[in-house]
Parts: structure tokens; sequence; C-alpha cells
């Protein structure tokens, strides 16, 4: 019997031991799926092969985020997208395009990509809390997809990237109020277009500009130029000394909810041509 109550007491101090040293509470999950489509010219007078890859990679880009809403981190479990296409040359997976000749690509991704959403729990001062805010966005960038593209004499346009998925609040919180840009979009895309279901809308339309409000609600005014705001490449205009400078920006989700329920979200993107 004392055995057993050593064991219990022994347990009890470890679970109390590893949840001070964490330090990180789950206040909320979100999930997402996608489909990503397009269309692959071949301009040259011959055909050509092009492989596809193993593993779709996003690209990261962090978002200016106000001091006085509540820093979250995100942990994520992602698989690689699927591209069906099963000729092999030369030891490459991939498919052939005839000269002068447009072919379709689909890349789904049927495995949900699920994000944690946590917050360092630990508090010292009696602080007021305010909103959580999601920081982070995944890029699809076309040009890495496929690297050299004009230079081998191909053209890619009028792609579509379809995501869908929900947030739901996490047992460790008995409220949720937060903000989460467009988890995924493609890089300088062209239109946005949300979709919903019977739930209030909660998209607002520029993330930046959420940011700029909050900024001058502390007196605090910026422009385009402002450092805070993460610019995209310079594309040069005439010499080396003048830039035009590409800000990233996307939709995000607002919303505050006390409900279990998953709040879902769907939408699509278009990229139309590669510049």
């Amino acid at each position: 019997m004392k055995s057993l109550i050593k064991l219990i007491v022994f347990i009890v101090l470890c679970s109390l031991f590893l949840h001070s040293i964490c330090g990180e509470r789950t206040i909320a999950e979100m999930s997402i799926t996608y489909k990503l489509t397009g269309e692959i010219t071949n301009t040259n007078p011959y055909s050509i092969f092009v492989a596809v890859p193993s593993n779709i990679t996003f690209e990261e880009k962090t978002l200016p985020k106000p001091e006085d809403f509540l820093d979250v981190s995100t942990s994520v479990t992602q698989t690689s997208g699927i591209v069906f296409y099963k000729t092999i040359f030369n030891g490459k997976e991939g498919f052939w395009i005839p000269p002068y000749t447009t072919v379709k690509i689909n890349i789904y991704h049927y495995t949900p990509i699920t994000y944690d959403i946590k917050i360092d729990e630990s508090q010292e001062n009696y602080d007021v809390v305010g909103p959580a805010v999601v920081n982070k966005v995944n890029v699809i960038d076309l040009n890495k997809l496929f690297p050299d593209a004009k230079y081998e004499g191909i053209k890619i346009g009028k792609f579509k990237l379809y995501v869908s998925g929900y947030i739901v609040k996490g047992n460790d919180t008995e409220s949720l109020s937060i903000i989460v840009p467009a988890p995924l979009v493609i890089d300088n895309y062209d239109e946005f277009h949300k979709f919903g279901d019977d739930n209030v809308d909660i998209w607002i339309s520029s993330y930046n500009e959420w940011y700029k409000n909050q900024m001058e609600r502390e007196n605090i005014h910026i422009d385009n130029n402002d450092p805070l705001i993460p610019k995209m490449d310079n594309d040069v205009l005439g010499d080396d000394t003048h830039f035009k400078f590409k800000i990233f920006d996307v939709p995000a989700m607002a919303f505050t909810t006390s409900s279990n329920q998953p709040i879902r979200f769907y939408y699509i993107i278009y990229y139309k041509y590669n510049n």
C-alpha cells in the first residue's frame, strides 16, 4: 500500500514538473486540406518531360503583430501533396508534354494538415490579456515549384488553390478570441474568393489594414515603407537605385467563441500567369 502511495505521489510530482517545463497551453486547433490545379504549356517545337516533386514544400512568411496581442506558437504535422503521374523517364516520375501543347496538372492533399495553436501559459504579473494572433502564413511559390520554367520554354498559369478547413477551440480554454491570416496562399496571387456556410462571416479583407488600425489605436502611424511590414521581392524599375515594393498581405479570420463547435472556412485563390 505504501509503495502504491509513493508511486502515485511520484507520478503527480512528475506531471507537475513536466507541466512547468513545457509551460504551453493549447488554445485552438486548426486543420486544412488543399488542392492545387494549373496549366503548363510547352512552347518548344519538341516534346519535353516534366518530373514531378516528391514533396510540395511551403515557404513560411511572418506578418507584423501588435505587441499588446497574445503571442502564439504553431506546431504542424505535414505530409506531401499527391501528384497523379506515373510515367517514368530516365528514372524520374512525371509526364510528357507534346510541342505547343497545354496540359492540366492536379496536386491533392487529402490528409489534413493540423496545427496546434499554443500560448506560453507561465504568468508572473496581473496582465490584461488581448486576443491571440497567428502571424505565420504558408506560401506556395510557383517560381520555386517550377524553377527556370521560362528558360526551358515552359509557361505556367491559370492556377487555382482550393483551401478548406476549420478552427476549433481547445479544451484548455473556456473562450477563444483570435486573429488568423489565411493559412495557405500562392505567392503573388491575383484574386482571393472566400466562401462560407450559415456561420457569421469571420473574414476581414486585409491583415495589414487590421494591423495598421491597431497601431493607430496606439497613436503609431505607419505607411507602406515602414520596415515593420514585410516586403516581397523587389522589382527593378529601370536602374539599380529605384525599386517597386510589393507588400505581402492576405485576408484574415477574426472571431471570438466559447463554443466547442468548429469554425469552418473555405476559399479559392487564383493565380493567372507567371510573369
